[in-house]
């Protein structure tokens, strides 16, 4: 966990305008600044900056935040990273208020980050020496790849010997224990000796999105039947191949440009594609697509088009990995190289052009590409084997969360089998009570997104709440205390608006009374949920603030008692309107009633809620204005 402290000292030494200027041209607007929305294609300027408050909105999003999360945004990461890049931008030194324990952490990480970055340039620099000119003459004569594409992905290249990586450690001083740890060595089971783990072998280095490098695949240049064509790294704490995507670190940019990454299966699939003008390729580091790299993808683009080999093996991948990306909020779509071509054997056989033309017509949506594969497989030509395409395709679109999409998938899926939506539905509905929810690849302890329950507007009397509780902490901790207090007393029907009132009096406990407001600005960010994080921040940016001169303690007393005000007045709507909705419930069932018995009893029951109102009134009056001291 990151310290307040250090969160602090950031958020001091930085200025929202100074940062989003780096991404966004803004422009002068009054007292704020203005600029094109970053997220989204517009043509008239919606991004606003307050440089007074130091947050931003982004009126056709609808998201905003502060200097932290338009990092998170703009760079996909997390806060702490966030934290990091902006504490570096600012010259801080964060090492100061790290633990020991943390730091000898950070040392031992760091450590063996930098024994990767050795070993990537070992085996890059041998691929560049005469040992490495049967390695570089495949990578150019058989591969067709160009020297430039060589140095871009820092290809290189293990030689035939059992001791090369061990004796250029020993001779730079590289740390064998790191080499062990991160399986370059293996320890020989019987002998008391070590030796390479990758032997005449082309090294594709595997790197983190952020650029480092994580871990290492292999390709042997062997003809041995017996020999494995691929090797990579074995897992460990820096290398988590279901983490990684390969390439992720070039594409990433272009991903977000081209609004599509393209999935292929192999590092030499990926190279190829971005020598020849696809620089929005990855490919999954020979694993099966897994939800954490279904999440990497959806940081950049929201459509993934699936380019694996045409065999049986591809097409399997491809259809797990479709309810994969469909469950992360993702759109697939498919193309089928003819024959058994790969990406990197159709564009070096057949050219480039012969490639994006099959890109451009034979593109298909997922839905069809699920029709193609059971129809060729002949599931749909009996009626117990179509029942079970069937249910295989609802259930994929069971995981689109969109309601709006779901429906018109399912329209096309009527339309393409001639089935009417009804029966669709019960086919899905029929599929998620057997509990097949789950995509193919997840994890259990990952569960399936449901789709979001419709829900009232947030109402006048709620926002009002909100309003005042969060100005409040401007001018003091009083409408925090009175919240906190009196907790019990409130319901907010909206889940946002709830959520923003559950984390704000959390943390003013947490706080255990001491001396100082809460910082609203950085308390917003974490509130964890997207929705009330994007609510409390247009509250926020919303408020009125005090442009020309600091305020007087008298002036900031005064706007405290205000903010309280407002805040009681809004705590005695929301304490009363249950037991006015009540009232206009029983006076509805008066009015429609025509048995005198039940007129009878109804009337006992208003009475008694006349009694609890009046009751109930007095009691929150009185309560405000004991507050307000009146």
């Amino acid at each position: 966990m990151i310290p307040e402290r250090m969160i602090d000292e950031v958020r001091q030494s930085t200025d929202i305008v100074d940062v989003v200027s780096d991404y966004v041209r803004l422009q002068p607007s009054g007292h704020r600044f203005k600029a094109l929305s970053p997220f989204t294609q517009e043509k008239t300027p919606s991004f606003i900056v307050s440089p007074d408050k130091q947050i931003y909105k982004c009126f056709s999003s609808g998201k905003g935040g502060n200097v932290f999360t338009f990092i998170m945004e703009m760079e996909k990461v997390t806060f702490p990273e966030a934290v990091e890049m902006l504490a570096k931008r600012a010259g801080i030194d964060t090492g100061k208020y790290r633990t020991e324990r943390a730091q000898r952490e950070e040392k031992r990480e760091s450590g063996q980050f930098d024994t990767l970055r050795w070993a990537a340039r070992l085996f890059h620099s041998t691929l560049q020496s005469e040992a490495g000119s049967p390695a570089l003459a495949y990578l150019i004569g058989n591969r067709g790849l160009e020297p430039a594409t060589i140095r871009r992905f820092g290809l290189g290249f293990a030689p035939e010997s059992w001791e090369s990586l061990l004796h250029a450690a020993e001779r730079d001083g590289a740390p064998i224990e790191h080499l062990i740890a991160l399986g370059l060595l293996t320890r020989h089971p019987k002998r008391n000796s070590m030796y390479d783990t990758f032997r005449n072998r082309v090294i594709f280095p595997i790197l983190t999105v952020g650029g480092q490098v994580a871990g290492f695949g292999g390709r042997t240049l062997s003809t041995d039947a017996e020999t494995p064509k691929y090797i990579n790294s074995p897992e460990s704490a820096s290398f988590e191949k279901s983490k990684l995507l390969y390439g992720m670190h070039a594409a990433k940019d272009e991903i977000r440009r081209r609004e599509t990454a393209i999935l292929v299966e192999g590092y030499m699939d990926v190279i190829a594609m971005h020598q020849a003008g696809f620089p929005n390729t990855v490919a999954s580091c020979g694993t099966a697509l897994t939800r954490h790299q279904a999440k990497i993808l959806k940081r950049y683009t929201s459509r993934v088009l699936f380019l694996y080999d045409g065999d049986n093996a591809g097409k399997k991948s491809m259809l797990a990995g479709i309810d994969i990306l469909l469950a992360e909020g993702l759109t697939p779509w498919v193309v089928m190289l003819p024959g058994n071509e790969d990406p990197d054997s159709f564009i070096h056989n057949r050219g480039k052009e012969a490639f994006v033309e099959v890109l451009e017509h034979e593109r298909a949506s997922f839905q069809d590409f699920q029709l193609r594969c059971y129809r060729d497989a002949g599931w749909m030509e009996s009626p117990d084997t179509a029942s079970k395409a069937v249910s295989v395709m609802t259930r994929s679109i069971s995981f689109i969360a969109d309601p709006v999409q779901k429906e018109l998938y399912l329209d096309e899926l009527s339309k393409k089998l001639d089935l009417s939506r009804e029966t669709l539905r019960k086919a899905m509905a029929g599929g998620e009570r057997s509990g097949s929810r789950e995509p193919r690849e997840r994890r259990r302890d990952e569960p399936a997104p449901k789709p979001p329950a419709k829900r009232a507007p947030l109402s006048v009397t709620e926002r009002t709440f909100l309003e005042a509780l969060i100005e409040s902490t401007f001018y003091g901790n009083e409408v925090l205390d009175f919240a906190a207090s009196h907790e019990s007393m409130f319901h907010l029907e909206h889940p946002a608006a709830q959520a923003i009132f559950s984390y704000l009096v959390r943390r003013f406990r947490e706080m255990g009374g001491r001396d100082g407001h809460i910082d609203i600005t950085s308390e917003i960010s974490s509130i964890g949920m997207e929705e009330a994080s994007n609510l409390a921040f247009d509250i926020l940016f919303r408020l009125p603030v005090n442009e020309t001169t600091r305020p007087t303690l008298a002036e900031i007393e005064q706007h405290a008692r205000r903010c309280l005000s407002h805040f009681l007045v809004a705590v005695k709507t929301l304490v009363l309107e249950p037991l006015q909705k009540e009232k206009q419930e029983l006076l509805a069932r008066l009015a429609a009633t025509t048995e005198k018995q039940e007129e009878k009893q109804l009337f006992a029951q208003l009475h008694d809620l006349n009694n609890r109102l009046k009751t109930m009134e007095q009691e929150v009056d009185e309560s405000i204005r004991g507050i307000l001291g009146e």
